[in-house]
């Protein structure tokens, strides 16, 4: 079903507007980084340290799979961006920019995509300056876990919520807490269990030979059974609850959604207004005051990030059910999300597309497919008049800096 939905999409893309209708002006990457080693070993674990050093950087870090997952991703960005001739050949910090959260895997990631982008010329290589906030649990925009009480107190009130206790308060969940807890040599309740399923595939990913041998406790079975219940867990996480029933009552989910999604799409949409605002200005002696220099220049904005921060954007989009066959419906590794700003040549109005990469993908995960025929009120439309993500950005928009709305929680009453 999913395969052809995809397949859809591309037969639809290509019957409908065609590129050459549109000037592309501006694009906004998002990606997660690559493959890594478990971050959580489990109390009874047989892998250690020494294991993921041999393939990577230890812990919780890059493997070298991951980097040349990036290197990949970047190669298919330049035949996408550069050969095309829409980016630079030779790479300009002005008209390129990366950002990171401040993690070894996603900066590591930066520069592997980077690398494929721009790869090295008479063997010398290109420095990459990356934007990265220092302090990680600050970084709203590309971490959706960073530090916002607001957050964490309607999580801890979506617990009361029938759906959530529906799942969690199951008598097998219950009995598959009881036996992982038994398995791990730790207690394993809702909020850590996400970390056993994902250090076993980790393992089992990394080390295909000896894993089975050294996890005697391991089924297919098993890892099913976690698999299910970790993705009902993750779409609660991401706010993915059906609206209250009585209108005055405190819908839960969206202002969990409103927090996860909000920041970014407000950074996304906000840049493609002031790059907007510097192509209806052209001549640059009259520029407006929303278009900044930096602006004018730019071209490129991309965020090395993390799976769940690449379903936030999914959600906001009303995609939610995209990645619904990868493991616990995140994005996998090294997928990637295109924001394209399109001005249509006809009448110079603003357009956008939204692309999608999955290296994952069983059946072309080398290609770029355009998921904006799908996106709820784009009209099964190839290009998506910006009204549209417009419309988006006043639903998640939570009219203040983030840093200042996580400290409001007075309103949080059922």
């Amino acid at each position: 079903m999913f395969i052809a939905l995809l397949l859809s999409v591309r037969i639809i893309s290509i019957l409908s507007i065609t590129e050459e209708d549109f000037d592309l002006v501006f694009v906004q990457a998002l990606w997660r980084h690559g493959n890594r080693a478990a971050q959580y070993p489990y109390l009874n674990d047989k892998f250690a340290e020494n294991d993921w050093n041999s393939i990577g950087s230890g812990i919780g870090q890059l493997t070298y799979k991951g980097v040349r997952q990036h290197i990949d991703l970047g190669e298919s960005i330049r035949k996408r961006y550069i050969e095309s001739g829409f980016l630079p050949e030779i790479f300009d910090e002005e008209v390129v920019v990366f950002r990171s959260t401040n993690r070894n895997r996603t900066i590591l990631s930066a520069k592997a995509n980077f690398l494929g982008m721009y790869p090295k010329k008479n063997g010398e290589e290109i420095k990459l300056p990356i934007i990265v906030l220092e302090n990680y649990g600050n970084d709203c925009i590309n971490n959706v876990m960073c530090k916002c009480p607001r957050r964490d107190i309607l999580q801890n009130l979506a617990k009361d919520l029938d759906e959530y206790k529906e799942v969690v308060e199951d008598q097998s969940t219950i009995s598959l807490f009881s036996k992982l807890s038994k398995v791990a040599g730790e207690t394993i309740h809702a909020e850590n269990f996400w970390r056993l399923p994902d250090t076993l595939r980790c393992e089992k990913q990394n080390f295909p030979d000896s894993f089975e041998q050294r996890t005697p406790c391991y089924s297919e079975e098993l890892l099913e059974e976690m698999e299910a219940l970790n993705t009902k867990i993750n779409r609660f996480t991401s706010g993915l609850y059906a609206s209250p029933e009585k209108p005055n009552r405190l819908d839960i989910g969206k202002e969990i959604r409103k927090l996860r999604c909000g920041p970014l799409i407000s950074d996304i949409f906000g840049r493609m207004l002031q790059k907007l605002d510097c192509i209806y200005f052209q001549n640059r002696a009259g520029r407006s005051s929303g278009c900044s220099e930096k602006t004018w220049k730019m071209k490129y904005y991309a965020y090395s990030s993390h799976d769940m921060t690449l379903y936030s954007l999914l959600t906001a989009m009303g995609l939610e059910d995209l990645t619904s066959m990868e493991i616990g419906s995140w994005p996998s590794y090294a997928s990637s999300l295109f924001v394209e700003l399109f001005i249509r040549k006809q009448d110079k109005n603003p357009y956008f597309r939204i692309i999608y990469r999955n290296p994952s993908s069983s059946y072309a995960p080398t290609e770029f497919f355009n998921l904006t025929p799908l996106i709820p009120k784009c009209h099964e439309s190839s290009f998506c008049h910006l009204n549209i993500l417009e419309n988006v950005f006043k639903e998640f928009n939570i009219g203040m800096p983030v840093s200042e709305f996580c400290h409001v929680t007075n309103d949080l009453e059922l």
